[in-house]
């Protein structure tokens, strides 16, 4: 083809396009207006109540997604006042890990002092002149630890574990494997 009928046929052919959009509308019109204003379906339509709820219940939904809780137990349980087996193991093992516990002094056959301190959850071993938590140990005797924070001189003696809860206990008249470090 050649260029002075390329005009014209890009323009026949927007045209054609255009009449074939035109006849679909009109088409689509007429079907619109033949759907009766009463629908065979009217029955099966919610009521302006039902709607009502449903939006509600939408609602509430949305609602309880963006609430944030601020409690540390769980809001769902029942029991709130009562602890459980879990709770108070929980509790028990949050007061052992917060507590700053001398386990252990050892003096090795080379005259090296060492003591294992509990602190954090973790047990870490320490020597003489070693910083940690309060401050740098100065001395290590047998069953103590002397450490010095600023001017102030203290001694950490060595210490058990507190005792688990009763109700958690798990030992049923046999010997107790709980260990005391």
């Amino acid at each position: 083809m050649e260029e002075k009928y390329l005009k014209d046929f890009v323009i026949a052919m927007v045209v054609i396009i255009l009449l074939v959009f035109a006849v679909k509308d009109y088409y689509l019109q007429k079907k619109i207006k033949e759907i009766p204003l009463e629908s065979s379906y009217k029955n099966l339509a919610l009521s302006q109540e039902l709607l009502m709820q449903i939006q509600e219940i939408e609602e509430s939904i949305n609602d309880r997604k963006e609430f944030v809780f601020t409690v540390t137990k769980d809001p769902l349980e029942q029991n709130l006042i009562v602890r459980t087996k879990r709770d108070l193991e929980k509790l028990w093992q949050e007061e052992v890990a917060g507590m700053v516990r001398l386990e252990a002094t050892m003096i090795t056959e080379t005259g090296r002092k060492i003591a294992a301190i509990s602190y954090g959850g973790e047990t870490k071993r320490y020597e003489i002149g070693d910083s940690f938590e309060f401050g740098k140990i100065i001395d290590i005797r047998q069953g103590e630890l002397v450490y010095q924070h600023g001017n102030k001189t203290s001694v950490l003696a060595l210490q058990q574990l507190p005792p688990k809860p009763a109700e958690i206990r798990s030992d049923t008249g046999t010997k107790s494997r709980e260990y005391n470090w």
